[in-house]
């Protein structure tokens, strides 16, 4: 497996002691829904993913792979580049999604538990909500 490589990406939200995922929706008109907060419950981010063509939750000590790159000090939202759970759907023998989609990008919402990796044509939507 190849080492993961990652982007954090920019945001106006800046959650400095780290971040726990409170809630997920999903919903085919609304899309995927992730509700961040900060681990002190001060402010929180909605992120939006329109047209998510697949997520997954998983606690963090299942990612071994992503650490330190997708770690709190860098960041908690991630463009995956490489190496994670994309590249393992490229070798899967019955996934036809980078076929279907050659455009999607993987990225993962990081919580001091759980973590959501989402699958996405398009970048994900934050705002601003309170715990």
């Amino acid at each position: 497996m190849k080492k993961v490589t990652a982007q954090p990406l920019e945001s106006s939200f800046v959650f400095t002691h780290g971040t726990e995922i409170e809630r997920i929706e999903h919903h085919c008109q609304d899309g995927l829904k992730i509700y961040v907060d900060d681990v002190q419950g001060e402010s929180g981010c909605l992120v939006t993913f329109e047209n998510s063509l697949g997520f997954r939750v998983v606690d963090e000590r299942d990612l071994m792979e992503y650490w330190p790159v997708c770690s709190t000090p860098t960041g908690w939202l991630f463009n995956i580049r490489g190496g994670g759970w994309l590249d393992q759907e490229r070798t899967r023998s019955g996934s036809l999604m980078l076929e279907m989609y050659p455009n999607v990008k993987e990225y993962l919402v990081t919580g001091v538990n759980e973590c959501v990796s989402v699958f996405s044509v398009e970048g994900p939507i934050l705002l601003e909500y309170r715990p």
